[in-house]
C-alpha cells in the first residue's frame, strides 16, 4: 500500500459532535498531513475514522452552538499513487474502494454548493442509469415514489447516508458515489439535514494533479 496521503478536493461543513466522537489519529499522521486546515479527519482501510487535528475547534464550536465547522478529509490510499489505471478507471478502482467507518451530518445546501454531483436526479430521469442497467418505466416510478414516501414521512435516515468518494474523478476531484436520487428528493421537499459517509481508493501524485487541475 502506498504511504501517500490523499486529500479531499473539497472542504465539508460537518456538525461538531460528529468530529468529537472520533478517536485521535496515530501521532505520526500529524506530521504527514501537510495542510493548513484546522480540522482534519483521516480515513483508512485499516482502522476507524480518526481525528488528526481540530478537537479544540470542534469543542469550541459545540459550546457556541455553531451548526457546522469546515473539515478536510484525508485518506490512506489503497492504490499506489503510480498505479494509474485503477485510479482513473471505475471498473478497476472498484476492487480497491473502501468506505470510512463513520457517518457525518451536513446540510443539503452546503453539499450542493460543492458541485460534486455527477448529475441531478428527479422524477423524470429516476433510475435511468445506463443502457446496461434497464428497468421498466413502471418500476422506476414505484422505486422513486417509495423513496419519496420514506424521506418525506421519516426525514433522512442515517442508516442510508449519501456516499462521497474522495478524489473519485481522475484521482483529483471528489464526487458523489451513491445517493443522487436522495439528494434530488431532499432538494425538492426541503429536507436540509442529511447524513454522509466517505469512500476512498487512490489519488494521483501531486505533480500530475497540479498539471490536470485546470480541467476540473
Amino acid at each position: 500500500m502506498s504511504t501517500t496521503i490523499g486529500f479531499s478536493s473539497e472542504i465539508y461543513h460537518i456538525e461538531p459532535h460528529d468530529i468529537l466522537v472520533l478517536p485521535d489519529a496515530p501521532v505520526d499522521f500529524e506530521s504527514s498531513v501537510k495542510c493548513s486546515d484546522e480540522v482534519v479527519v483521516l480515513l483508512s482501510n485499516d482502522h476507524p475514522d480518526s481525528l488528526v487535528r481540530g478537537r479544540n475547534v470542534a469543542k469550541q464550536a459545540l459550546s457556541r452552538r455553531v451548526s457546522y465547522i469546515p473539515v478536510r478529509f484525508v485518506f490512506c490510499p489503497s492504490i499506489s499513487s503510480w498505479n494509474i489505471l485503477p485510479i482513473l478507471f471505475k471498473t478497476l478502482r472498484q476492487c480497491y474502494k473502501y468506505t470510512g467507518s463513520n457517518i457525518y451530518h451536513t446540510s443539503l445546501t452546503n453539499l450542493r454548493a460543492l458541485h460534486i454531483e455527477r448529475g441531478q436526479r428527479n422524477a423524470d430521469n429516476a433510475y435511468v442509469i445506463s443502457k446496461h442497467w434497464h428497468i421498466s418505466p413502471e418500476m422506476r416510478v414505484q422505486m422513486y415514489n417509495r423513496l419519496v414516501a420514506s424521506l418525506t414521512a421519516k426525514g433522512f435516515d442515517d442508516k442510508y447516508p449519501i456516499s462521497i468518494m474522495l478524489c473519485r474523478r481522475c484521482g483529483i476531484k471528489d464526487s458523489v458515489d451513491d445517493g443522487h436520487h436522495r439528494i434530488g428528493i431532499c432538494a425538492q421537499y426541503g429536507i436540509e439535514r442529511i447524513a454522509v459517509n466517505f469512500r476512498a481508493a487512490g489519488t494521483l501524485p501531486r505533480v500530475l494533479q497540479n498539471l490536470l487541475k485546470r480541467f476540473f
